[in-house]
């Protein structure tokens, strides 16, 4: 990395959710300190600009030919979409950000959008459809070799509605479920097949030729029941839970070099189907053939230092600020390319030679 992009400042642009404890508040401003001093650490300067849904005033202090925006705002309270949204105020207010842009942003939380993206691209993914009332449930409209299937909310992301009851087997419980998450979480729901197998993470970052980092999978080992293989809610967030630490992260996966050629190849397809910049995260399943299967696209996944992508970010040889600060490098070169174009297309329109009116004959 050139000291010229060390020295671009950085803006570590974050929000909050009103509806958050005290302590989910403090756990919060923690994080974002720990970022912060690492990225100081390398020689960045650094502010700090927080905000709940407007984040034009959080930055209206700041010259965007000045300083990098990094994206730390993976949603917004009470707006589906809201993190796209601060993307397209962020551009028109001039800034370059991390990160991915709001077509990508709103594209991937749409789970019924992004499987029909990956079926027209031929990407593997589990077959199903999106319900949008439970009467839809029919037998012309879900095909019974698709069972045992999985329900899940179309938008929603971080596993919201995700139980292990989650998994259902016919019609009447497919029903059930759909009526579940359209009550509990006020959406539609996107059912699909359910793959028995391994569940593995690949992070990918970079533009042009993008980098897969090591691969990361979900050990599975400690469920007995193979229909209770999955990531759930409260095996993400629930401490006290009896799923919480059932499922450990095997950060060494054994997979044969025929298996990894197939998830690199299926990992990296996604990320330019979806046009992806500068960081995101592909989950697959694998079935007992070892096909791989795109079941979740997440651009601007979770970054926080205990997190799965950073993870994958320390087995690559990175310290968390040596991952952030790679990631802003990608903003800074990115606009160092627009201003480079801009400025081309600017001695070229000077170059062009004068063209003198000749009065036309009388």
């Amino acid at each position: 990395m050139s000291k010229d992009r060390m020295r671009v400042p950085v803006i570590v642009l974050y929000n909050f959710y009103q509806s958050w404890s005290p302590q989910e508040r403090a756990e919060s401003n923690r994080l974002v300190q720990i970022l912060a001093d690492g990225l100081r650490m390398l020689g960045h300067r650094v502010a700090l600009a927080e905000f709940w849904k407007d984040v034009r005033p959080a930055l209206q202090a700041y010259d965007p030919a000045e300083w990098i925006v990094f994206n730390w705002c993976e949603g917004v309270e009470d707006e589906v979409g809201g993190d796209a949204r601060v993307c397209a105020d962020m551009e028109a207010m001039g800034f370059t950000y991390t990160g991915n842009s709001p077509y990508t942003l709103r594209l991937s939380v749409q789970k019924g959008r992004v499987k029909k993206m990956l079926q027209r691209w031929k990407i593997p993914t589990p077959p199903g459809r999106e319900f949008k009332d439970p009467d839809e449930v029919t037998p012309d409209n879900w095909d019974e070799a698709y069972f045992p299937a999985i329900v899940k909310p179309v938008s929603s992301h971080c596993s919201v509605a995700v139980t292990r009851d989650a998994v259902v087997h016919d019609l009447e419980s497919l029903r059930r479920r759909v009526a579940y998450v359209l009550e509990t979480v006020k959406e539609p729901a996107l059912a699909e097949k359910f793959i028995f197998g391994r569940e593995i993470n690949v992070g990918i970052w970079g533009n042009g030729r993008p980098r897969l980092l090591p691969l990361r999978e979900i050990d599975f080992s400690r469920v007995e029941n193979p229909l209770h293989r999955l990531v759930t809610w409260d095996s993400k967030w629930v401490p006290d839970s009896p799923e919480w630490n059932s499922m450990p992260v095997i950060t060494q996966p054994a997979v044969s070099d025929a298996l990894r050629a197939r998830i690199e190849k299926v990992a990296l397809d996604t990320y330019r189907a979806f046009d992806c910049r500068d960081y995101a995260r592909v989950d697959l399943r694998i079935d007992a053939h070892e096909q791989p299967y795109v079941v979740d696209v997440n651009p601007n996944p979770d970054i926080c230092p205990d997190g799965g992508f950073a993870g994958a970010c320390y087995a690559a040889g990175y310290t968390y600020a040596e991952a952030v600060s790679n990631i802003i490098s990608m903003a800074v070169a990115r606009r160092n390319r627009r201003r480079a174009l801009f400025n081309t297309m600017a001695r070229l329109r000077q170059a062009e030679p004068r063209r003198v009116a000749v009065p036309a004959p009388a």
